[in-house]
């Protein structure tokens, strides 16, 4: 058909040839991607729906022959939208799917040219097509780039409400307990100033000890800092902060066993948080008589525990602190760990925390 220029000739079945070359076109689109050495050629799943979406172009260019005028059916809408949102997801830049338009542009195109005559019906009818394709393939790319854009977005506000719950969690892991203890010491200051001096001179002392402390990790999280060596010790640590706490009615006990050097300073600074976070629940909301808290180190994992004898509480019912609970599987999560609370009214609060080493260092 090529140079046939009979004014006579028979306006050729473009949309017949379409779809007898559809399989053709296709491949011969893959291969151009592949040529190119483009991202999408070498991901399963992006040439896929690339292969799809160039699929429903050929349709929309055969309702174009059909109508008369060009035609793009609704179709591109979700198809677009998934491939802009996947090429995101995994990283690819917008260039590419404008350099894959342009060569299944060039393709069709190159195809029909090879067997369109030159007469002006039929370069009528090509100018139809290339039209149609044109306005189906615009479609398709800001169905696509709004789809991309969607993507980064929500991940933009993932990652802001992220940023927002570690805010909260350090706010009232290191803000909120350090005044909490501070407020305590001050009561206890009251109720023994007048009969017992020495004693309350000493919870006097405690108090600035925990606001000194406060001060020191408001200075951390204002300067969003987020501390990655341990505190010298993680035994001392909860050692610390079971001396700023009033537990004279309560028979606390650690218990510490292994070698701390077989955490990273990472593990052990999120741990003592939430065995911190853990204790003082049980102080604050169980009104126990004996709480244990034992951390076990091995070569492979940290295993700790807080358990006490005291309330407890309905499991799915809530707990007055539920965003202490929040924090400790938060943090947990952060090291590659798991927290978990089990509770019964009248038996008492266990929480477990468990951290594989492996997952870190693989």
């Amino acid at each position: 058909m090529a140079g046939d220029r009979n004014p006579g000739a028979a306006v050729p079945d473009v949309e017949g040839f379409l779809e007898a070359h559809r399989a053709e076109i296709l491949e011969a689109y893959a291969q151009s991607l592949a040529a190119l050495d483009s991202p999408i050629s070498r991901d399963p799943v992006a040439l896929r729906q690339t292969l799809a979406n160039a699929e429903q172009i050929l349709d929309d260019v055969a309702e174009t022959l059909r109508a008369g005028s060009i035609r793009v059916g609704d179709s591109h809408k979700l198809i677009a939208w998934e491939v802009g949102a996947t090429r995101a997801a995994t990283g690819v830049h917008p260039d590419e799917s404008l350099r894959a338009a342009s060569v299944w542009f060039q393709t069709v195109v190159a195809h029909l040219l090879e067997r369109m005559p030159g007469d002006g019906a039929s370069m009528r009818l090509f100018a139809l097509v290339v039209l149609g394709l044109e306005r189906s393939v615009t479609a398709r790319i800001r169905e696509s780039a709004a789809g991309y854009s969607s993507f980064l977005l929500d991940k933009v506000r993932e990652a802001q409400i992220e940023e927002r719950r570690r805010i909260a969690r350090e706010l009232h892991d290191r803000i909120g307990h350090g005044l909490s203890a501070a407020h305590r010491q001050l009561e206890l200051y009251d109720m023994h100033r007048a009969s017992k001096p020495a004693t309350a001179t000493a919870k006097v002392e405690t108090a600035q000890r925990a606001i000194l402390e406060t001060m020191r990790n408001l200075r951390a999280v204002t300067g969003e800092l987020h501390p990655h060596e341990p505190r010298g010790s993680l035994e001392k640590a909860l050692l610390y902060y079971l001396e700023t706490v009033d537990v004279d009615d309560v028979d606390v006990r650690l218990r510490v066993s292994g070698d701390e050097t077989w955490a990273s300073p990472a593990v052990c600074d999120e741990s003592f948080l939430i065995l911190r976070e853990a204790t003082r629940n049980a102080l604050s909301h169980g009104d126990p008589t004996k709480v244990l808290i034992r951390v076990d180190f091995a070569p492979h994992e940290l295993r700790a525990s807080v358990d006490d004898d005291g309330l407890g509480f309905a499991e799915g019912s809530g707990r007055p602190d539920g965003v202490g609970l929040l924090s400790m599987r938060e943090r947990a999560a952060i090291i590659g760990g798991t927290a978990t609370v089990t509770s019964r009214p009248g038996h008492g609060t266990h929480v477990e925390l468990h951290v594989p080493f492996s997952r870190l260092d693989g």
